[in-house]
């Protein structure tokens, strides 16, 4: 993946014949466009922060890329009843100096359980291909909080985001991430 400079393999971890990574990230700065919704249901509009992302700021440079070939969709706060939950569509970013028509988040350094999404991870977790990321995570029982617990691991619930890689052409490879703690 592209991103290898940000990020430090710890071990890897089977489960139903994938693979999925735990990686390290130190803290990562991440440029773009967050829309929220009032309370913690599924009311932000992914595809109008998308859309809206690449139709009117792509074209607009970004400082400092770490890897501009990569964008992805961040939800966040979606386990606080207390805070709006949200979806952010960003870049991550060396710099905190930015068009102020982007919007600036700083995920905390730590452990991440990561996943790539492609057919054959779709039939192997699903029994068949053509998933969308969210289903990696969206449920207790998600095929990437049981592949951390067969590894020892459990979401980390200080950490109020998820988030997907996708790449920009929208031919992959895509990944999916959550934040893990030891159990």
């Amino acid at each position: 993946m592209t991103n290898n400079a940000i990020e430090k393999l710890v071990k890897t971890i089977t489960y139903k014949g994938v693979e999925f990574e735990v990686v390290e990230r130190p803290d990562v700065i991440w440029v773009g466009c967050a829309d929220y919704a009032g309370n913690n249901s599924d009311e932000s509009d992914t595809d109008a922060t998308r859309n809206r992302y690449y139709k009117e700021l792509s074209d607009v440079a970004k400082k400092d890329l770490i890897n501009p070939d990569y964008a992805a969709g961040i939800s966040m706060n979606y386990a606080r009843d207390d805070k709006p939950c949200g979806m952010m569509v960003a870049q991550e970013t060396y710099s905190s100096e930015q068009d102020g028509r982007y919007e600036l988040f700083t995920e905390t350094a730590g452990l991440w359980l990561r996943v790539q999404i492609n057919e054959e991870s779709d039939n192997a977790l699903f029994g068949r291909g053509n998933h969308g990321m969210w289903e990696y995570y969206a449920e207790d029982d998600a095929p990437i909080q049981s592949a951390a617990k067969s590894g020892g691991y459990i979401q980390n619930p200080d950490v109020d985001i998820v988030f997907e890689y996708y790449h920009n052409s929208w031919n992959g490879p895509n990944y999916v991430y959550i934040p893990i703690g030891a159990e």
